[in-house]
């Protein structure tokens, strides 16, 4: 129900009130959804490992606690825990539907998944991020999906800040610039993941979680 609920919603997103002003943003949160859908329905016929690896670039990356790919990693750990009372609880798109990034709980903590569009217009992840939390927040009542706004045409747009000095640190960004993300992984071992989106004529960060050093 809650998947419907979120195609219901898509009307009152600002990418289709910018359609309404005569733009034509593509970026659509309902396909995000439907590609997490797609992905709980394999590790439930599957297995996690499996289904994460189905649904994954050759070049996915894993971070647990530092950068590694990911069909590597999941070659020697289980991924099972990770999808154990999971609820997706934000979705972004960039305007032209290029990339997305999708975020939630599961019984241990939070995850987020950064998504790529592909030629046969599914999609596959190519950074997940998952970590623990000290107090679980409550679970979502429903997915709240935004599309970033879509930038004027030719206009330079604006990348995140500076990464921090030594840093593994590594940007990505849609097609048309109006999602940017960076995941960091500091020398101790803590590590960070952002997500911006262009809304009101500015980079709007929408995600930002910060996880402490822990055993390697």
């Amino acid at each position: 129900m809650r998947f419907f609920a979120v195609l219901a919603a898509l009307a009152a997103l600002p990418g289709v009130a910018l359609a309404r002003q005569g733009l034509t943003p593509l970026g659509n949160p309902g396909e995000l959804v439907a590609a997490e859908s797609a992905l709980a329905h394999r590790v439930h016929d599957k297995g996690a490992n499996a289904a994460l690896v189905a649904m994954a670039l050759d070049s996915a990356e894993l971070i647990d606690p530092v950068r590694t790919p990911a069909r590597t990693w999941l070659k020697t750990h289980d991924a099972a825990a990770w999808f154990v009372d999971r609820q997706v609880a934000n979705v972004w798109a960039s305007c032209d539907g290029t990339f997305g990034v999708s975020t939630g709980l599961w019984q241990g903590g939070w995850f987020a998944l950064v998504w790529q569009r592909q030629k046969k217009l599914d999609f596959k992840w190519l950074l997940a991020d998952a970590a623990p939390l000290a107090a679980k927040p409550p679970a979502p009542d429903w997915i709240t999906g935004k599309v970033a706004d879509c930038p004027a045409r030719d206009t330079p747009m604006p990348g995140p800040p500076p990464a921090p000095a030594g840093a593994d640190s590594r940007d990505g960004r849609s097609v048309d610039g109006s999602l940017v993300w960076r995941s960091t992984v500091m020398p101790d071992g803590s590590r960070a993941l952002r997500v911006w989106i262009w809304q009101a004529g500015a980079m709007q960060v929408v995600l930002d979680r910060a996880t402490a050093a822990g055993p390697r």
